[in-house]
């Protein structure tokens, strides 16, 4: 199922979380990467 279709059909609040959920995973990717870049720096 493609995540875009899936987003036409939620609700304004649920997007929100979405949106806000996906910016957090990010955000604890990029921490993770770059702890690790410094690690090997």
């Amino acid at each position: 199922m493609n995540l875009n279709e899936a987003k036409k059909d939620l609700n304004p609040e649920i997007k929100k979380e979405l949106e806000k959920s996906k910016l957090e995973v990010l955000t604890n990717e990029n921490d993770f990467l770059v702890k690790n870049l410094k690690k090997a720096g």
